[in-house]
């Protein structure tokens, strides 16, 4: 990849600041370490089916997000993205296939044909989609348009906050097009807004970076005020085109502290603003409660240890019934060492037809 640097600036601050000596400058080329890992997941890594392992009902490999396909299969393959019936099945056969795991996001596969390797766009399973109630399609929503229009870094990026390490194109922050004034035109902009996201309404004094300035149109370059918005970095990221974008758990977490503490969260009446604030990874669980009538959970709650303290935190809770969901293993066992029922998506998901009638009332 072609990168240009433009050193004009920088020396125009040199000549201002009037050094009693000027040093030389030297641009070199330096190499820099690739994870062994992420660069065989981008290409495709040869693996057997033990060696995947699953979170939460995801597939992972060595704390990497993944998805799977048999090689062999060639263009008529389907690419797994979840512990589904059908791999369940071929794990408990003992087949032997050559699995593929990758991360890469452009939605094109390596696959054999009769006539040596080739790329080509693979269908996910469905049956994959239904295990994580994907977009709701085994609750509220055709499953057809989902298969349809499946976008590999939308998935990545909705499940983010499962996973330590993310594929490298989703760290990506922004493409060419800013204007050379832009840091500072963002950063007058969220003065102006007094550091408050315009869509959430979160102030953001107190963690500056994770408010963001977002242009409307799409159009990087046109800087007028009605094209910007100022956006705490988890409302940008569900911005039209913005799929990119994949937060850290911790991030959002933050932002919901905020929102929390600053009593945005105190009358949630309505089921979409659930989905407005919720970390994008339990939406499948807040489209089957929603179908199957359960109350409204709270988000983002707080378990409290026997002394008041933070013993761990709830993506989902139903406080009356000291039930909740979690993604975070450590906050699950910590609940439950405090005398919460609290599981993760996937085991909420698989039974929650006969185990959360209760949480009706």
């Amino acid at each position: 990849m072609k990168l240009t640097f433009n050193l004009r600036r920088l020396m125009q601050a040199i000549e201002v600041m009037e050094p009693e000596k000027k040093g030389t400058f030297t641009l070199a080329l330096q190499e820099t370490h690739i994870d062994k890992i992420s660069a065989e997941l981008e290409q495709g890594k040869d693996v057997e089916l033990k060696d995947v392992e699953v979170e939460s009902g995801l597939l992972s490999y060595k704390g990497r997000h993944v998805t799977l396909y048999i090689k062999a299969n060639g263009s008529s393959a389907r690419f797994h993205i979840s512990d589904c019936s059908t791999l369940q099945s071929m794990r408990s056969s003992g087949r032997f296939e050559r699995y593929v795991v990758t991360n890469n996001t452009s939605g094109e596969f390596i696959v054999d044909t009769s006539y040596g390797e080739t790329k080509a766009r693979l269908k996910v399973c469905q049956n994959c989609l239904r295990k994580l109630n994907y977009k709701g399609c085994n609750t509220t929503t055709q499953i057809g348009p989902i298969v349809q229009h499946f976008n590999m870094v939308e998935f990545f990026s909705t499940y983010s906050s499962f996973f330590p390490h993310m594929p490298s194109r989703l760290a990506e922050t922004a493409k060419s097009g800013y204007t050379d004034d832009w840091s500072k035109v963002s950063s007058h902009y969220r003065v102006e807004k007094n550091f408050e996201c315009e869509e959430c309404k979160v102030d953001m004094r107190s963690h500056r970076a994770l408010l963001h300035v977002h242009h409307i149109s799409g159009v990087k370059s046109d800087n007028r005020p009605s094209n910007l918005k100022a956006l705490c970095i988890d409302c940008h990221s569900k911005q039209p085109k913005h799929e990119h974008m994949a937060l850290s758990h911790s991030e959002r977490q933050t932002i919901n502290d905020l929102r929390k503490a600053q009593g945005l969260f105190d009358v949630l009446n309505e089921w979409q603003e659930l989905f407005d604030y919720s970390d994008p990874g339990v939406h499948g669980v807040l489209h089957a409660c929603q179908q199957a009538c359960l109350q409204r959970p709270e988000i983002n709650y707080f378990v409290e240890d026997n002394f008041g303290e933070l013993a761990a935190r709830l993506e989902l809770a139903w406080p009356k019934h000291k039930f909740g969901i979690a993604i975070s293993s450590n906050d699950i066992d910590d609940a439950r060492n405090n005398g919460w029922d609290v599981v993760g998506i996937n085991d909420f998901l698989d039974s929650y037809k006969s185990k959360s009638y209760n949480l009706r009332y």
